[in-house]
C-alpha cells in the first residue's frame, strides 16, 4: 500500500529582533578614532540596552523563536571583518541568556553587503540588505517558522519594511521610538497580543525583612513600579506589601506579571546595590 506524503504544517512563531539600538546601544556609544559612527566591531564594548534581557526572556516564555537580524554594512565599508562582526554576537549571545543561562537567541542573521562599500568582495546589493526580505524568509525556511504569527521589532523603518515586506503583517512590525518606546514594552505588547487578557500577579521579596521598615525605600520601589508599568504600557491594578513581599497585580497574562516583576527587580537592585553595597532582593525569582 502506498501511503501519501503528510505535510505539516509551520508551528512555530518567532520576534525578529534588530540589533543596533534594539538590543544594544550603538547611537550613545564614543566612536573610537578613525571609525564610522554606528559601527561597532568591538564585542567588548556590547552593551545591552535596559530592558532588552527580560524582555527577550518574556518572549522565549511566551514560547516565539527569537531571531536577530542586521544589517552590517561596516564590513563592505572595510570599517570591521566578518570574523570581527561574529565575535560581537559571540559576546551578545552571551548576554542574552535565560535564568539558566542557557541561550535565548535561536539565530543571529547579518548582512555585510552594501553597494557603496570599499571592499569588492562585498560591495553590493544583496536580498538579505534591508529594507529586502532576504533574512527573514531565510530564518523561515532554516528555522520552520509561521510567518503570520511572527513578529518584528526594531528602531528604523528598514526593519518594519522588511518584516512587511516578507508578508508580516503592518501591525506586526513594531518600530521603537514610534509604536512603542522600547524593546520591554514591545515584547510586553507581543505577548498581550497573543494572549487573553487576565487579572495576574507575581512578587519578590526582600533580602532582609528589616528592609521593610525603611519607609523611603519602599517608597521609591512602589514609584519605579508605577514608571516602569507605565513607561510599558502594563495597567497596574495593584501594589502591595505582604510582609517582606512586595505583590505587583497586572491586568493581562502571568507572563506579563512575571516580566515586570523581573525587570522592577533587575533595576532597583542595581540602584540599591550602588546605594548600599548589597543587595536589595532575594535570590529567589518572581
Amino acid at each position: 500500500m502506498r501511503c501519501r506524503p503528510v505535510y505539516i504544517a509551520r508551528m512555530h512563531p518567532a520576534v525578529f529582533l534588530d540589533r543596533d539600538d534594539t538590543l544594544i546601544a550603538n547611537r550613545s556609544l564614543d566612536t573610537p578614532d578613525g571609525a564610522r559612527a554606528g559601527d561597532l566591531a568591538d564585542p567588548d564594548r556590547v552593551v545591552l540596552l535596559p530592558g532588552a534581557l527580560e524582555a527577550c526572556r518574556l518572549l522565549r516564555r511566551a514560547a516565539f523563536r527569537l531571531i536577530v537580524f542586521t544589517n552590517q554594512g561596516v564590513v563592505a565599508r572595510g570599517g570591521a571583518t566578518p570574523s570581527q562582526v561574529d565575535a560581537v554576537h559571540d559576546r551578545l549571545r552571551e548576554l542574552l541568556v535565560d535564568e539558566e543561562g542557557q541561550p535565548l537567541l535561536d539565530d543571529i542573521l547579518y548582512c555585510p553587503y552594501h553597494p557603496e562599500g570599499s571592499v569588492p568582495e562585498f560591495t553590493r546589493e544583496h536580498p538579505w540588505r534591508k529594507p529586502a526580505p532576504g533574512m527573514i524568509l531565510h530564518a523561515a525556511e532554516v528555522h520552520d517558522l509561521d510567518l503570520t504569527r511572527s513578529w518584528v521589532v526594531g528602531d528604523q523603518q528598514r526593519d518594519i519594511d522588511a518584516g512587511v515586506r516578507a508578508a508580516i503583517a503592518p501591525q506586526r512590525c513594531l518600530q521603537i521610538g514610534r509604536d512603542v518606546p522600547d524593546l520591554l514594552a514591545g515584547a510586553i505588547h507581543i505577548v498581550r497580543a497573543n494572549a487573553p487578557t487576565a487579572r495576574t500577579s507575581a512578587s519578590i521579596r526582600l533580602s532582609d525583612p528589616t528592609l521593610r521598615a525603611d519607609t523611603p525605600l519602599c517608597e521609591t520601589v512602589e514609584s519605579s513600579a508605577r514608571a516602569l508599568a507605565e513607561r510599558v504600557g502594563v495597567r497596574l491594578l495593584d501594589l502591595a506589601w505582604r510582609d517582606d513581599r512586595l505583590e505587583i497585580e497586572v491586568d493581562g497574562p502571568q507572563i506579563v506579571a512575571i516580566g515586570l516583576a523581573a525587570e522592577l527587580r533587575r533595576t532597583t537592585d542595581a540602584w540599591y546595590r550602588a546605594r548600599a553595597g548589597r543587595a536589595l532582593w532575594h535570590e529567589d525569582r518572581p
